[in-house]
């Protein structure tokens, strides 16, 4: 028996819940969930096994149960030592590669004589495969035959640690992503902590004097640029690049930028001034006032995906970006270009694998603008947000758009900087709002939303089941990075401090709250997470980011790989 059967066997024994369990081993429901789904495993010599068996013990205890701990410790680790012989099938490493290389499930099954459902149990880890190798043999074969153009192999390589020169070979393909499966351990793929720190970290008012952002000047008398113009191989490229730049601030236009690209980065990229000239034309675009809607190429890695939208974090904090993609790869033989201004547009094209000898067309030229913008306007109709971002002009959107949410089945999970708004009292709520000397005006927008927030919650929880995590700090802690009001739909732009008793007080408060409402839970983690950001999730739908202030802003995410990363992301757990 695995150790995930065993611990599972226990739970269903005493008939208790796994937050019964976990309190009364002093671990947090987290770490146990990821226990009985077999994500990770305790340490043969750890203190959280120690505690578990303690736990099984005291709670067998309380059910008039007997459970000596030292009987329930040893068949813990016979488990584990079970699990160090057995044959391991991966389901994470299933799912994750299923979701990568965006296999559908259905035909995948019919390929191989599976029934689809059978396929979705084992990737969800409800059932494991009888035949272990025979199933990732069986998937592995149809990989390969598949998906092997030079997108998925990067994407095998990112995933396993390869090199591209291994996958070129079927034969060594199909051994190496079955060995992947079937063996190793499964370390959970962290792509979106990165981000997510950056975004938490991320300060406008700082970025916008370390570029010089209020100093820029938006030239007003036109320098001399061509009509049209070719270009050819990289460094051609760059300099059309930022023609087209210089063409749409230059101009007189208005017209929102559109910008549509599944070229080859990696060459552009390795130009280091290249890149900041690229990020300083944007800037200004943007100073002059233009709205950029921008189609990302996401048929990448996801590490790689994500690292580029890291690099878009400043510009998506003012609000002038809305993010697309398009589902699927689109191509695999080209790669294609398409970008438009209000008097400026430039096109490109090159064989996939083949970048130097790309080739880029700029024109003013009014009749072959309007074409390509209407071009870009059908590409942007066959597009999908990549996530909706509200500032504070789209407050009225942001609040229809929970309030319509509020009324969804669907679980719920957030994960939190501060005890959430709508459980503190309200005389507690108003007294900590006079003892930061806010204005009667922006008292009653944080108690509007106060009130809105109740009632929110409590339409969710007539249906659905809401999970609140929150990391644990010591008085020492709490004093080098104090919680602030989560009061981001206010859109307030300042810090509204709370005293380490107060939030110990909203603490309570939520404890309270989670012990009179069955679908509520609240929970104290012991790891640590992010000090200025707050992340919302309905599973399987969407997940928002929502950060309190410089600036104030919300990115709810649609794109399904990265909402299933925000979903499945655990702040980082460490056993002794």
């Amino acid at each position: 028996m695995t150790f995930q059967e065993q611990l599972n066997l226990y739970i269903e024994e005493l008939s208790c819940s796994g937050r019964e369990l976990a309190q009364n081993s002093g671990i947090s429901e987290t770490i146990l969930s990821r226990y009985r789904k077999g994500e990770r495993l305790p340490g043969a010599d750890s203190d959280y096994l120690k505690k578990l068996a303690a736990g099984i013990a005291l709670t067998a205890e309380q059910k008039g149960k007997k459970k000596d701990q030292e009987s329930v410790l040893e068949v813990l680790l016979a488990a584990l030592k079970q699990e160090e012989k057995s044959e391991i099938f991966y389901y994470q490493k299933f799912d994750i590669l299923l979701r990568e290389l965006e296999i559908n499930v259905s035909k995948m099954a019919s390929a191989l004589h599976y029934d689809p459902s059978y396929i979705s149990k084992i990737r969800t880890g409800k059932r494991t495969p009888s035949d272990v190798w025979g199933f990732a043999e069986n998937v592995c074969g149809y990989i390969v035959r598949n998906f092997s153009g030079q997108e998925e192999l990067n994407k095998i390589v990112a995933l396993t640690g390869c090199d591209n020169e291994t996958l070129m070979h079927p034969e060594n393909s199909f051994i190496l992503l079955r060995n992947w499966l079937c063996s190793g351990k499964f370390e959970t793929m962290d792509y979106i902590s990165g981000f997510l720190q950056k975004m938490d970290e991320f300060n406008l008012d700082d970025y916008i004097r370390a570029i010089h952002f209020d100093s820029f000047k938006v030239p007003k008398v036109p320098f001399q640029l061509p009509v049209s113009r070719q270009y050819y191989g990289l460094k051609e490229m760059r300099e059309g690049e930022l023609d087209f730049l210089k063409h749409t601030v230059l101009s007189k236009s208005m017209e929102p930028l559109h910008l549509c690209c599944d070229m080859p980065v990696e060459d552009m990229a390795q130009d280091q001034e290249f890149a900041k000239k690229y990020m300083f034309g944007l800037a200004m675009v943007l100073k002059k006032g233009l709205h950029i809607h921008i189609i990302h190429d996401v048929e990448r890695p996801m590490k790689d995906m994500m690292l580029g939208l890291e690099n878009w974090i400043p510009l998506y904090m003012t609000g002038q970006i809305s993010p697309y993609y398009l589902k699927g790869i689109q191509n695999k033989v080209y790669s294609h270009l398409h970008y438009t201004s209000g008097q400026a547009a430039m096109t490109g094209d090159c064989i996939s694998g083949h970048h130097d000898t790309a080739h880029y067309y700029l024109t003013s030229r009014k009749e072959e603008v309007e074409i390509c913008r209407k071009n870009t306007k059908y590409l942007l109709k066959k597009a999908h947000p990549l996530m909706e971002i509200y500032r504070e002009e789209k407050r009225a959107a942001l609040f229809d758009f929970l309030e319509k949410d509020s009324h969804e089945e669907g679980q719920r999970r957030r994960i939190l900087a501060a005890p959430p708004l709508f459980v503190i009292p309200q005389e507690v709520l108003k007294q900590i709002l006079a003892e930061n000397g806010i204005s009667r005006q922006e008292c009653a927008g944080i108690l509007k939303a106060h009130a809105r927030e109740q009632r929110r919650i409590e339409s969710i929880l007539t249906h659905s089941q809401v999970i609140d995590e929150l990391s644990q700090v010591t008085k020492a802690e709490y004093e080098k990075y104090p919680a602030v009001l989560p009061v981001a739909e206010c859109f307030l732009e300042k810090d509204i401090l709370l005293t380490y008793q107060e939030y110990r007080t909203c603490v309570e408060a939520a404890m309270a709250y989670a012990d009179v409402h069955k679908n509520y839970q609240f929970s104290l983690i012991k790891v640590k997470g992010f000090h200025n950001i707050q992340i919302t999730c309905r599973m399987e739908k969407w997940c928002m980011v929502s950060k309190n202030k410089t600036p104030s802003i919300h990115f709810v995410i649609h794109h399904p790989k990265l909402r299933y990363a925000l979903e499945n992301m655990i702040l980082p757990i460490r056993d002794s």
